[in-house]
């Protein structure tokens, strides 16, 4: 009797993982990297689980989507040019992005700065924001907006 499709891909997740973590750690060097692409494969694995069980060697299969995706990601990486982070320090200023405060008009007031720095600089959800001010999160949202127009003003 065959498995559902769900609990097949968990029985190879659990058979197969460590596995495939090892082979994608000696092929990126990095941890973090390996685990999500070996999430990866386990995704195109429930995509593809109706057909997976029945496949003669499903972690043969799984192997293959991994060593595929390695393939893609390093091919990404060559095109992208990383640069290490200790690497920063030593560019040209000339070469260094400005920080987002930096590029901000001066012509903004204090809280439209701030406003800006919290939703755009540090990515924070408007409830976070609406939080910190004490006010709704629509209110955050228009103040928010406001400021950015009066960013584009300025800055045309």
């Amino acid at each position: 009797m065959a498995l559902p499709r769900d609990e097949a891909v968990s029985a190879l997740y659990l058979r197969e993982y460590d596995a495939l973590c090892r082979a994608a750690y000696r092929a990126m060097g990095d941890r973090e990297a390996a685990e999500d692409l070996v999430q990866d494969t386990f995704l195109l694995a429930l995509l593809h689980a109706d057909e997976l069980p029945a496949h003669p060697a499903p972690g043969a299969w799984l192997m293959t989507t991994l060593r595929n995706l390695i393939a893609n990601e390093r091919r990404k990486i060559a095109r992208r040019g990383t640069l290490a982070l200790e690497d920063v320090g030593d560019l040209p200023a000339a070469e260094r992005t400005p920080a987002l405060e930096e590029l901000l008009p001066a012509a903004l007031s204090e809280e439209e700065r701030r406003l800006l720095l919290w939703r755009f600089g540090q990515e924070l959800p408007y409830s976070r924001i609406a939080g910190t001010l004490g006010i709704t999160e629509g209110a955050a949202r228009l103040r928010v907006f406001r400021a950015v127009e009066k960013c584009k003003r300025l800055m045309t």
